[in-house]
Formats: structure tokens, sequence, C-alpha cells
């Protein structure tokens, strides 16, 4: 429940070809709504999942290669057979890129996606020159737009956990260095739900998500627009606000005050409860992972303490 490191640890190599795999299959099915149907569907899955595999590969030294992604996008699309000229068959690759996107993918790896969705439309246009040659003038004026709203997308899936709509990780860990950078004094709270595990239990998977989902709109509202709240994982979100004791401990008491009110779910009212730890850079640490990890011990002696309060680690 409790995760000791900060990041995100890079998945196996087979449980990120399994993702690829999954995201081909998806891109195919896709396809599949919209009019083409692979006559060789397991070549067509091979074929995708080696063209994810290239962008993997194009970003691994995290310099940007543009003409080497637009070349695995349109390579793609001209490998498959069949395959029509028409617009509607970008929008299934976008989604299979999104899918496909590492959990905290590089910014270069956001950039060689949107480059290969672009070569792909792009030979998709040419195909249709001739009677339809507005087609590829569209598309080269409109590529620099899809670029950017791909980047956009992928960024926002890269730094935002996907069923709270709240900051990840990797954005958490920003927002700390940003803050420790001004020399203010910053205070860490790392909230911890008591009796999700009661609940997920009871009512199931789904519910519990319905409660995540809310538990994080009620974070947010006793928060400031400067404060980061972070879904970090399982049932725990952790708070980074610029300010000491005093800030922190306002910022606890207006959680515990909200988690205690019930939740109303699909399946009717739950209650949960919340221990909470405080870390401050006045108590001397001064990075990240030594701030949440102090935060981390507060909250186990808040926990051990019966439940529902808050502890500052000294």
């Amino acid at each position: 429940m409790i995760v000791r490191r900060l990041g995100v640890t890079p998945p196996g190599l087979r449980d990120r070809e399994r993702v690829l795999r999954l995201a081909a299959d998806e891109y195919l099915r896709l396809l599949a709504t919209v009019g083409y149907v692979a006559p060789d569907r397991p070549a067509a899955v091979k074929l995708t999942t080696g063209f994810l595999r290239g962008i993997d590969r194009i970003s691994q030294d995290g310099v940007e290669n543009a003409s080497e992604a637009t070349l695995l996008g349109a390579e793609l699309a001209g490998s498959l057979p069949g395959l029509l000229t028409s617009s509607r068959f970008v929008g299934p690759l976008v989604t299979a890129t999104l899918f496909a996107a590492p959990p905290a993918p590089a910014g270069v790896w956001t950039l060689h996606a949107g480059y290969a969705v672009a070569g792909y439309a792009e030979v998709l246009a040419e195909r249709a020159l001739g009677d339809h040659e507005t087609i590829l003038r569209a598309a080269v004026a409109a590529r620099e737009h899809r670029i950017t709203e791909l980047q956009d997308r992928l960024q926002h899936a890269a730094t935002h956990d996907r069923l709270t709509g709240l900051p990840n990780r990797a954005m958490l860990e920003e927002r700390i260095a940003e803050l420790l950078s001004t020399g203010r004094t910053l205070a860490v709270l790392l909230v911890d739900l008591d009796g999700f595990k009661q609940i997920n239990d009871m009512h199931g998977h789904a519910v519990g998500d319905e409660l995540l989902v809310a538990v994080a709109e009620r974070l947010s509202s006793v928060t400031g627009a400067q404060d980061c709240v972070c879904r970090y994982g399982g049932d725990e979100f952790v708070i980074a606000t610029a300010g000491g004791d005093e800030a922190a401990l306002v910022i606890a008491d207006g959680v515990l005050a909200e988690i205690a009110r019930p939740f109303f779910l699909s399946t009717g009212a739950v209650r949960v409860r919340a221990s909470i730890g405080i870390a401050t850079t006045a108590g001397g640490s001064r990075d990240a992972a030594a701030l949440i990890h102090a935060a981390d011990r507060g909250m186990y002696s808040a926990k051990s303490s019966g439940g529902h309060r808050h502890h500052t680690e000294r």
C-alpha cells in the first residue's frame, strides 16, 4: 500500500511488449469500426506492434528525430494492404498511441508519437492525389496542429492520474522541485484512507474507484490554486504546499473534516477515515524523496494511534 520510492519504476520488457500488443489490437479493432478489416490480422498486429516499438527505440536516447518518427508512421500506413485514403483511419492510430504511451514518457516520446501520426496521415492523403488533391493540402496545413494536439494529450496523460485527473507522481516531483527552488518552507502531507480495502472488498473495485474520485474532489476543495494535490498510488494522496507547520495543519484539519463526511456513491452512503503524515523542510528534509518518506512515517504514526488524525514527523 505504501510506495517507498519516488517516481515510477519502468515496466519490464515483457510487460511493455504486452502493452504494445494490446495497443495494436485496439488500433485494429477501431479500424474495423470505421470500415477497414485487416486481411491478415496477426500480421497486422505484428506490424503495428513493431511501429510502436520503433517509437520506443528512437526515443531511448532522448534526442528528437522527426524524420525517423515520420517515416515510422508512413511505413505503417504503407504496410497495411488495402488501407483506404480516408482521414477517419487516423483517429484509431491516435488512440492506440495514447494507449501505448509509457506511464511517464519523456517529452521526446510524445514528439515522436506526433510526428509518426502525421507521417501516417500524410501517406493516406497522398493516396488521394488526383481528384482529391485538396486532401493532401489540408493534411499538410494541419500537420502542426495535429502534432501539437497529440503532444498536449500525451503530456496530460503522462502527468495526470487517469482515474481521478489529479497530477501523478511525475508532476508532483516537478512541483516539489519548483517550490524547493524558491527557498521557501515547504510542507508535504501524505493522506492514506482508513477502511478503503474493506469498501473495495464489500462493494467491488468500481465503487472503490468512485470513492477515489470523490476523495480527490474533496482534497482539491480544501487546497489552494498553488498547492499540488497528487494521487500517489492506490488509496494514497500527497499534497505539497508552500508554507510551514501552520499552513500544513490548516490543510490537514480540512482534509480530516471533509473525509469524515459520508460519501454518496452508486451503492449508497459509505464512510472512510484518513490518517495524515506531515513533513516540512523545517524538519531538515531538502528533497522530494526525503520529504515524502518523512510524511510516510508520520502517516504510520497517525494510523497506529487510531487513525483519523494527523502527525507531524520531526
